[in-house]
């Protein structure tokens, strides 16, 4: 039973935070952007102790704040991205220090980081094994209502950040296969249509970077956001191909994690920290995917 109590809400987590950084990923990667989750996944941190400092509570106060201060990260990287000529990426490498940076130090100013209220090497590296869902003691359990109602934060929040990024995505799903599996369609989109695509990418990035950080840390939010549809991206021709993949992927290296974790506890007794495993199992899937199946590329976009 202890699988179900602490292996299940463990998976149903992860997986849920990997559908919205999924998603969010694959509106990056066509236009080499892949490296902004990176930078989103710490600049969120003010936002986080911003939402606890008001609310006292690990709720939606929080989450709300986290979404804001990345939204306004999102937004600066855009604005700065038109108005330099330095190169590629220099607004992420000038803004995200700037953010973690107040972060850190709103941290310690508000004292939390004296408390287990915030902790800051969970949110670097994850708390996974701390997601317990004592309520279930068996498939039955899953069924009844109060048993949701003491379903663990990180679950909660994980299922409703993927909720909220599958309806956004299915919603302007026809908007989004034209743009970012057609390189031409992309060019000729009227700038209203273009106006909503930033808008919705920054709505969709910044939720899946709050969620990831919430529940599974900083080191699983960057693997998250770049492995899985780094892997599905070569082997897709539709956007929901690459979505269904990046899923398989995300499983496999859920599953391969969890052997790997037991492996090495049996054999050498050590208890390697998951979120690790994962992140690794996650990239060498990435890497293995397009070339155990022979193929290098795909109907790239923008590229």
């Amino acid at each position: 039973m202890m699988v179900l109590s602490q292996d299940l809400p463990i998976v149903v987590t992860l997986f849920g935070a990997a559908v919205a950084a999924i998603i969010a990923g694959s509106l990056l990667l066509p236009r080499g952007q892949i490296m902004v989750s990176e930078a989103s996944s710490h600049a969120v941190l003010p936002g986080m102790v911003l939402g606890f400092l008001l609310s006292g509570e690990h709720g939606w106060l929080m989450l709300i704040g986290a979404i804001a201060v990345i939204s306004l990260f999102l937004g600066l990287t855009i604005c700065l991205r038109r108005r330099h000529r330095l190169g590629a990426s220099v607004e992420i490498a000038a803004l995200f220090p700037l953010f973690f940076g107040a972060g850190v130090t709103l941290l310690s100013l508000s004292g939390l980081d004296d408390t287990a209220a915030i902790d800051l090497d969970h949110i670097l590296f994850g708390s996974l094994e701390l997601i317990l869902w004592l309520d279930v003691l068996s498939p039955a359990d899953l069924l009844r209502p109060g048993a949701w109602a003491a379903a663990p934060d990180q679950l909660l929040l994980a299922l409703s950040g993927a909720g909220l990024a599958l309806l956004l995505a299915l919603a302007a799903y026809p908007l989004l296969n034209r743009s970012l599996m057609d390189g031409q369609a992309f060019a000729l989109m009227s700038p209203v249509a273009s106006f909503g695509l930033r808008g919705l990418e920054i709505v969709l990035v910044a939720t899946a970077s709050a969620v990831c950080l919430r529940t599974a840390g900083v080191v699983i939010a960057v693997a998250l956001f770049g492995a899985p549809i780094i892997g599905a991206w070569s082997l897709a021709r539709r956007l929901w191909q690459a979505w269904l993949i990046a899923g398989v992927i995300t499983l496999l290296g859920l599953g391969l994690s969890y052997v790997l974790s037991a492996a090495m506890l049996s054999q050498f007794g050590i208890e390697a920290r998951l979120s690790g495993l994962f992140a690794l199992c996650l990239v060498a899937l990435a890497i293995a995917a397009p070339l155990a199946t022979g193929r290098r590329t795909a109907k790239r976009p923008l590229a």
